[in-house]
């Protein structure tokens, strides 16, 4: 039988710990990326604060565009009433001995040319709305609709004996030439 071993004794204070790995220095990683560049200026979108500010000439124009508009329309109302008024005119026994059906007839185109006028000056206000928030559309709309009624007034100004005709139609080609000139060299604010 053999005698059992007796324990270890305790180590030592001054005795040397057990032996660690090495020491590695940690791995090389690759340089730091500079850091990113600033987002260009209209980067994410329409914010407040990329928007350019719309031209003083577009704002004009746009007001122009809805008061001719209206006043377009009134005239369009104004012919709708004339053609009603001839229309039952027409319709009269001593003239329609006269004249027959012809005055129902006339009072019918008029009432064309009146729906006509009127789709016009509707198209010219909502048009003068829509540029007003930099419509693409509208300006397009608008330029053309401005050359269609700019020809239809040039022959106000050969009227003879028209009185403050000639002075009316000068006005409004003059305001729809600036509505021309105001939405064609304005087009890249439209295009923000």
């Amino acid at each position: 039988m053999t005698a059992p071993m007796p324990p270890e004794p305790p180590p030592s204070p001054d005795s040397t710990p057990p032996p660690q790995a090495p020491y590695q220095p940690p791995p090389d990683n690759p340089p730091a990326s500079p850091p990113p560049a600033a987002p260009p200026a209209n980067w994410g979108g329409d914010a407040p604060t990329a928007r350019m500010a719309r031209p003083g000439a577009v704002t004009a124009a746009g007001i122009v565009m809805i008061v001719l508009g209206v006043l377009t329309l009134l005239l369009g109302l104004l012919f709708l009433v004339g053609a009603a008024a001839i229309g039952g005119a027409a319709n009269s026994p001593g003239l329609n001995s006269q004249i027959g059906s012809l005055g129902g007839a006339v009072g019918g185109f008029i009432a064309v040319i009146a729906a006509i006028v009127i789709a016009f000056g509707a198209l010219q206000v909502i048009a003068g709305i829509n540029v007003l928030p930099g419509k693409n559309w509208a300006r397009i709309t608008g330029i053309v609709l401005a050359v269609i009624a700019g020809l239809l007034s040039l022959p106000g100004l050969f009227a003879r004996n028209a009185g403050g005709g000639v002075v009316i139609s000068i006005v409004v080609i003059a305001a729809y030439a600036f509505t021309i000139w105001a939405l064609a060299t304005n087009g890249r604010w439209f295009a923000r």
